[in-house]
């Protein structure tokens, strides 16, 4: 019999208590690493399983307000994602990011990566992103190769666009921010001190399954950047 994969387990496990009411629509749930302890896998499974709930309707995760329970609606299509509509400069005015260098290829997934895609290999654009003629961000996307055999370095920067041109519109795009500063091979690309700021904002996009079908990580000069809605 072939082995129930672990995000697998997970998700089925969520979804029993969803349906069951154990877990009431309107329920604020535990991060990541609390629900990873409780169900006894990684944080990457955890965060597999819950991106596939949120793009089956069974969770509403939002910056600011957690995660919290709701329950897929009948026979309603799911609102296309916004993406970097949340990315914004201090003014409210849309970041107007520009492709500076790039670079694409094949690599094997990396551990936290195989969380997400599982074994296969990956396509992966690298680019050094502008914004307003100065070098502002470093922009990374892996896609299974399966998927998209070669990123192309023009491709949009906004991941949803960016799954929608290679024919792949994604069903559901999730954030996460933190902050970070720069390291020495990222000031040098960036062309800024040591240790400057950074907003990190990585997203993840998933099919009407619930598979991992790409992921974001933007690394931000933080200056004169606003994160929300």
């Amino acid at each position: 019999m072939a082995r129930v994969p672990l995000y697998k387990a997970a998700e089925a496990e969520l979804i029993r208590r969803i349906e069951s009411g154990d877990w009431e629509v309107g329920r604020r749930l535990p991060n990541e690493f609390v629900l990873a302890e409780e169900f006894r896998v990684s944080q990457g499974t955890m965060r597999r399983a819950l991106m596939s709930l949120e793009a089956m309707g069974y969770l509403d995760r939002k910056p600011g307000r957690g995660t919290l329970v709701s329950l897929p609606a009948k026979g309603e299509a799911t609102p296309p994602p916004t993406g970097a509509l949340s990315l914004k400069g201090a003014d409210g005015a849309p970041l107007g990011l520009q492709v500076y260098r790039a670079r694409n290829g094949t690599r094997g997934a990396g551990p936290e990566e195989a969380d997400l895609f599982g074994a296969a290999r990956l396509s992966v654009l690298e680019r050094t992103l502008t914004r307003d003629g100065a070098r502002a961000a470093l922009d990374e996307i892996a896609v299974p190769e399966a998927l998209i055999p070669a990123l192309a370095e023009d491709a949009a920067v906004d991941l949803s666009d960016m799954l929608a041109e290679a024919g792949l519109p994604p069903h559901g795009i999730t954030e996460s921010v933190t902050a970070a500063v720069t390291t020495m091979s990222e000031s040098v690309a960036l062309a800024c001190d040591r240790y400057t700021a950074l907003l990190v904002l990585t997203r993840t996009a998933a099919d009407p399954e619930g598979r991992i079908t790409a992921r974001q990580t933007l690394r931000l000069i933080a200056e004169g950047v606003a994160y929300g809605p």
